[in-house]
This record gives C-alpha cells, sequence and structure tokens, in this order.
C-alpha cells in the first residue's frame, strides 16, 4: 500500500469520492494528507515516508488503522465533526489493536525453596 492508496481509500471511507474526481490531483489534498500519513505513521510507531508514491511497508492492521486515522484528520480539516467523532472512535479502536505487543508466555510454576 502506497500514501495514495491511503487517501483513496480515506476519501472512499469518508464518501468523499461520489464526483469521480482523484482526490490524489489536488495539490492541498496531497500536501494535507502527506503530513497526515507522517503524522499518523509516528502515533503508529512506523517509518515516515518521503513521497506519497512510497511503500509504507506496515502490517495489515497498522494499515487499517492509517486509512481511518487519515479519514479523521481529511474530516476534521472539512469541519464535519459527525464524521470526525465517528472516525475518531474508529481509529483509536483500530490504533489500539494495532499497537498491542503480542508476546509468548510461559507457563511455570514459581521455584520454592527451603527458608
Amino acid at each position: 500500500m502506497t500514501g495514495y492508496d491511503v487517501i483513496r481509500r480515506a476519501f472512499n471511507l469518508l464518501g468523499y469520492l461520489g464526483d469521480g474526481q482523484d482526490p490524489c490531483t489536488s495539490d492541498k489534498t496531497s500536501s494535507n494528507a502527506f503530513g497526515f500519513i507522517n503524522q499518523l505513521l509516528s502515533d503508529l510507531k512506523c517509518h515516515s515516508i518521503s513521497s506519497l508514491q512510497d511503500s509504507l511497508g506496515i502490517s495489515s492492521a497498522k494499515e487499517e488503522a492509517l486509512c481511518y486515522g487519515v479519514a479523521m484528520l481529511f474530516a476534521l480539516t472539512e469541519g464535519d465533526g459527525n464524521k470526525n467523532k465517528i472516525f475518531s472512535e474508529i481509529y483509536n479502536a483500530k490504533r489500539g489493536i494495532a499497537l498491542a505487543d503480542i508476546s509468548g508466555v510461559k507457563d511455570v510454576l514459581p521455584k520454592v525453596t527451603a527458608g
């Protein structure tokens, strides 16, 4: 997935693609999205990208969270408070899943020493 894919997915989630225009053609949209993506990548503890054509190389859970986060921030910049609230809640839930650290748990009994 690239930065452009994230933008398209976010606009699709928001329902802003109904006019048939590619959201990536606007310089303002691309500039905002680039900043949003790097800000959210930092929040998801991933490396930043240098252009929207760069491959993200992150897990699918982090990609999912990133798309919802970008949708959240675009809704905020558009002044769409209802969608911002909804996507904020979804992003926070998906962020929690993406950042959950699953590590091995070893089942052992404590050692008893004579004392």
